[in-house]
């Protein structure tokens, strides 16, 4: 993924912290809050002139949006409502019919939406599918578009899609509640049970990172504001944000519990939603296992009743063992993610015009440090350790095992970041992709693998064992998904591909983790791509 390594501007970053679930003289018009990426986006006025987007700029009614590879759009559709607007997506900003009763409704014509409402703002909102509008207050969904298809899927609260004919008359309206999805118009299903048309990690993996990019951004505008000025609007954004990632989270853990995915999703969406907001990585995981442990304290309780069936209690069993197996899952693709980001970040900025600066640039940005190695592991694992122990049933998991695997991890990440990036900064210079994606696999592998060494002998590290194997698995990863990414020098920056580590059981007083052959996450789960 390619967009989170553009850096929040401090512009941005304000931006989008006033605007989220602020009020706003220009009800009725759009406002491009923030453009992550560096694909092409577009607006295409009722005039037919076309522009490119910049942040800040105000999208009139009856505008098109139009997102290429590469780029999403946070978009203040009405006060209180942040959308989400995915690459490859064409939105248009609709005027309002007054039989809808809606401030704003953004009418999806292809592509993936993320809606997120501040239940405090009381905004009126919809998106138009191709065959109604779905409306909400207070909620997070997702909305996507193919062609005649489409699905709707809530995270949070509760959307009422309201069908509309050819002809403009309104069918009966139907509630999509929380954890459910609607497609083409059907009965509502849970999202465990959602047909095969729906891919559940992909919409899940894109409503975490929407939020808690926007979580992230509103935090960091209070962190940076000087003593006393923080408004009570920062703070109220702050508030509303966490509130919705939160219930995403917890919506995502109950989906991936009954779909029986368990830590496989939970996973995909950590590393998703690490690599967009890394600030939050630790906040996402602490969510997450929170939703588990809770889930496995009431199986627990059920279990000890007297009444307590058989498959009752085989159930909180299976809930216990859960725990165990969410916190490592998680622990290793947040702090993967978090060190992908920053060694991806960090070479893309690069400026490698030969194949040689290529493989300097990515073993240079993907030697650890023992410090930032530290850090990332150190949030994250302490917030998993914190609710792992309000668990009423005996769990495996402890600093030392968690360290473990998520030292792996990190190394991980940091090959596979150093090696997109770097290759990334060679395709903006015109170097041959296929060359340049072999140079940055042989740099970063090597940079891994000093960097490993470093932090190991700094004790940032808890294991060894694989650990070089790890690095270069990572940068092959990288590599090999820069170079099918781009098709011809000058193409536009590939798309990074999450690498995430095969969970693997530790003992807590022996923290090594073997690593199996790396298996890549599914290129379609990235929270900078197309989304749902």
């Amino acid at each position: 993924m390619r967009l989170i390594k553009q850096l929040l501007s401090f512009t941005s970053a304000g931006l989008l912290a006033v605007s989220l679930f602020a009020a706003s003289a220009a009800a009725r018009d759009a406002k491009i809050i923030k453009k992550v990426g560096d694909g092409v986006a577009t607006v295409t006025l009722a005039n037919g002139s076309q522009v490119p987007v910049t942040e800040g700029m105000t999208i009139p009614e009856n505008a098109t949006i139009e997102t290429k590879a590469g780029v999403e759009l946070y978009v203040e559709a009405t006060p209180g409502v942040i959308a989400t607007i995915k690459a490859d997506s064409k939105v248009k900003v609709e005027q309002p019919k007054a039989f809808l009763n809606l401030d704003a409704v953004l009418d999806l014509q292809q592509g993936n939406i993320v809606s997120q409402i501040d239940p405090k703002a009381k905004a009126k909102y919809g998106v138009r599918t191709p065959k109604g509008v779905a409306a909400a207050r207070g909620t997070v969904y997702t909305v996507s578009v193919n062609g005649n298809n489409y699905s709707v899927a809530t995270f949070s609260g509760s959307v009422v899609v309201t069908p509309i004919s050819a002809t403009g008359a309104l069918g009966t309206p139907v509630q999509v509640g929380s954890g459910t999805v609607q497609v083409d118009g059907a009965a509502p299903v849970t999202l465990a049970n959602a047909p095969a048309s729906v891919n559940v990690a992909d919409i899940a993996a894109a409503a975490v990172s929407a939020v808690a990019v926007v979580a992230q951004t509103a935090a960091a505008a209070v962190a940076a504001a000087a003593p006393g000025t923080v408004t009570q609007a920062q703070t109220d954004a702050v508030a509303a944000s966490t509130a919705l990632m939160t219930a995403t989270v917890s919506t995502v853990v109950t989906t991936a519990a009954a779909q029986g995915t368990g830590s496989t999703l939970l996973a995909t969406v950590a590393n998703a939603a690490a690599v967009a907001a890394p600030s939050q990585a630790a906040a996402i995981v602490q969510t997450t296992v929170a939703a588990s442990v809770a889930a496995s304290n009431a199986a627990a309780a059920v279990a000890a009743a007297p009444t307590a069936t058989t498959a009752q209690k085989e159930a909180a069993t299976t809930a216990a063992a859960a725990v165990n197996a969410t916190a490592t899952a998680v622990t290793q693709a947040a702090v993967q993610g978090v060190t992908q980001a920053a060694a991806s970040a960090a070479a893309a900025t690069s400026s490698t015009p030969t194949n040689a600066s290529v493989s300097a640039s990515a073993a240079a940005n993907s030697t650890l440090t023992s410090a930032a190695t530290a850090a990332a592991i150190k949030s994250i694992t302490a917030a998993v350790v914190t609710e792992a122990a309000k668990s009423t049933t005996a769990t495996t998991v402890t600093a030392t095992s968690l360290t473990a695997t998520a030292s792996t991890a990190a190394v991980v990440g940091a090959s596979a970041g150093a090696a997109q990036g770097a290759t990334a900064a060679a395709v903006k210079s015109g170097v041959s992709v296929a060359t340049a994606a072999a140079a940055a696999n042989t740099g970063a592998s090597a940079g891994a693998v000093t960097g490993t060494a470093t932090a190991i002998a700094s004790g940032s590290l808890a294991t060894t064992t694989n650990a070089t194997a790890a690095a270069s698995a990572g940068a092959a990863a990288g590599a090999n998904a820069a170079a099918a990414a781009a098709t011809a020098p000058g193409t536009a920056a590939p798309v990074v591909v999450p690498v995430v580590v095969p969970v693997v059981p530790t003992a807590p007083v022996v923290p090594v983790a073997p690593v199996t052959p790396v298996t890549p996450i599914d290129p379609s789960i990235n929270v900078s791509r197309s989304g749902p």
